[in-house]
């Protein structure tokens, strides 16, 4: 019984204790929160997802590896879908590595020149461009142009291939690549793609067509630039400007230019074009003469383009001749008409317009004389096979050879040795064109017009633009004044309309800027197309041109006339 007790009581004893004599708990650990790391673990990223075509090109290519090995039949076509692919989705490594792997299986199906790499070299050629590697596209066209001449010749496609060809040595001389001693032989092969594709057009449609213009174009924009690397390799050089072979490496440049321009111009009139192109051509070579300075030589085209467009106008004949003569028409440019002009220091008899036949003629005699400095190379026909033969007249040879004798031409140079007079046509009554004459002879044109050769940035023909500048020039199109005009922007207030307000200053102080300096410089010494007046050369008036030389802004300024 007195267990019993003992039992019941104990645990009323033992919650009866004060509170001070209870276990306390121990304390618990303090929360520590790291902010450097995540509070959630990284997400691994998500798989791409490649779209279901290139899964169907990878699962048949390697199933007929599987099959028939690295280079089964067939294999070339899926390589080149499947890195076609890959280009659309701007995966331009992947594809490149692909093309290239159907360049290697293609030499090995069917053989070193085979045409079924071509498509596989111009899908990797356009990847290699958009990843900038203009080295590694270089190699490749030249590589491409070897297939084309064996796989493609005597077909037009051949013709069209060298052209490609020809552009893209220019645009290699425009990114300067490879080494720089070897920067001139871009111009030197892209000739050569010319001069092929000039011949091959004359033996496919004959002498007469008109497919010749796109590589006689081509040629004249390599006069040009040869030209320009002649005069650059003679910078910082003291020479003789009577010089022998000075004046023999700026008459071979001008005499090749000269002779492009006339079987242009000859081409065209054999095919009936309108007076107002064959104007247009003779300006053309006006210009080529006015940039290379031959003054005589250029008044004497400008003044063939002038009369072509423009008829003279009726003379009052002497009361002793009316109605007593049989030449009522004695068409302009004859020697009748002109007689003999006398143009600044020059006395020289009245030139015609070329022959058509003259002017091809005389391409072939400038082509000749390219080709014949070629180093080693008695056929021409095989050097866009080889790239150790494809050099044509190198400007490295040149300077070699007559040590950069070009230098810069100057304005009284009237050197005309060696450079043939063009025959005389039969008549041809001129014809009243007032639009080409406009286009010609009354907008201020820099030189050379040619698009790719363009010697000034964008601009307009006001005042609309960020940099404005005004000019004037004499009747030999050279400038003579030239400023920068600083606009300002006039707020209109209570002063000024009382007529209380303070004078501005005359001219405001304009701030160096290197960027419009060298503008500034290159228009000094670019030269124009002269402007005409009743068949004169004549200077202008004030003019005004604006440019916007951000070049974020460059392609909006180019679209403005």
């Amino acid at each position: 019984m007195l267990a019993l007790i003992l039992i019941g009581v104990g645990p009323l004893i033992s919650t009866a204790q004060p509170p001070t004599e209870r276990s306390t708990p121990p304390e618990a650990a303090p929360i520590v929160i790291d902010m450097a790391t995540p509070l959630e673990p990284e997400r691994a990223p998500a798989a791409r997802t490649e779209p279901r075509a290139l899964g169907v090109y990878r699962q048949y290519i390697e199933s007929m590896e599987e099959s028939s090995g690295a280079f089964a039949s067939g294999l070339t076509e899926q390589l080149l879908g499947l890195g076609l692919n890959l280009q659309a989705l701007e995966r331009h490594a992947e594809a490149a590595a692909v093309l290239k792997r159907g360049v290697h299986v293609s030499r090995v199906q069917s053989g070193l020149y085979a045409a079924d790499q071509i498509p596989l070299l111009k899908a990797e050629i356009r990847s290699l461009i958009a990843l900038n590697q203009f080295d590694e596209v270089d190699e490749r066209q030249r590589y491409m142009a070897r297939v084309e001449s064996e796989a493609l010749e005597g077909t037009p496609a051949s013709i069209a291939a060298l052209l490609d060809q020809g552009a893209w040595a220019e645009q290699a001389w425009e990114l300067r690549l490879g080494d720089q001693e070897a920067h001139p032989e871009h111009l030197a092969r892209s000739w050569e793609y010319y001069r092929l594709a000039y011949n091959q057009s004359a033996q496919l449609y004959g002498a007469q067509s008109m497919a010749l213009l796109k590589p006689l174009e081509g040629m004249l924009r390599l006069q040009y630039r040869f030209a320009d690397l002649q005069r650059a390799s003679a910078t910082g050089r003291a020479f003789d400007g009577s010089s022998h072979r000075q004046t023999s490496a700026m008459g071979g440049v001008y005499r090749r230019g000269e002779a492009v321009l006339m079987a242009i111009q000859g081409l065209k009139r054999a095919n009936g074009v309108p007076a107002g192109e064959e104007a247009y051509d003779l300006a053309r070579l006006g210009d080529w003469a006015r940039w290379m300075g031959r003054r005589s030589d250029a008044r004497r085209y400008y003044d063939q383009a002038w009369q072509r467009i423009t008829p003279p106008e009726p003379a009052e004949a002497p009361p002793s001749e009316v109605g007593g003569t049989d030449t009522d028409f004695i068409p302009a440019g004859t020697a009748t008409q002109r007689g003999t002009e006398k143009i600044g220091n020059d006395t020289m008899a009245s030139a015609e317009t070329t022959v058509p036949g003259a002017g091809a003629a005389s391409v072939n005699v400038a082509m000749a004389a390219e080709t014949s400095v070629q180093a080693g190379t008695e056929n021409p026909e095989n050097t866009a096979r080889d790239d150790s033969h494809l050099t044509l007249a190198s400007a490295t040879e040149t300077n070699n050879t007559e040590e950069g004798a070009m230098g810069k031409a100057t304005d009284d140079l009237t050197d005309t040795e060696g450079v043939a007079e063009p025959e005389a046509p039969l008549a041809t009554p001129p014809v009243d064109d007032p639009v080409m004459r406009a286009a010609l002879f009354e907008t201020v044109t820099p030189l050379p017009d040619i698009d790719t050769l363009q010697p000034l940035p964008a601009f307009r023909r006001d005042a609309s633009g960020p940099v404005i500048v005004q000019f004037q020039l004499n009747e030999a199109g050279k400038i003579t004044e030239l400023e920068r005009m600083i606009v300002t922007t006039v707020t209109e207030t209570e002063s000024t309309e009382t007529g209380d307000a303070e004078s501005e200053p005359s001219a405001a102080q304009v701030e160096d800027d290197p960027v419009v300096d060298r503008l500034l410089r290159k228009m000094r010494r670019t030269r124009f197309r002269p402007r005409y007046e009743g068949g004169e050369a004549v200077g202008t008036d004030m003019i005004v041109w604006s440019f916007d030389l951000n070049t974020s802004n460059a392609d909006a300024m180019a679209l403005q006339p």
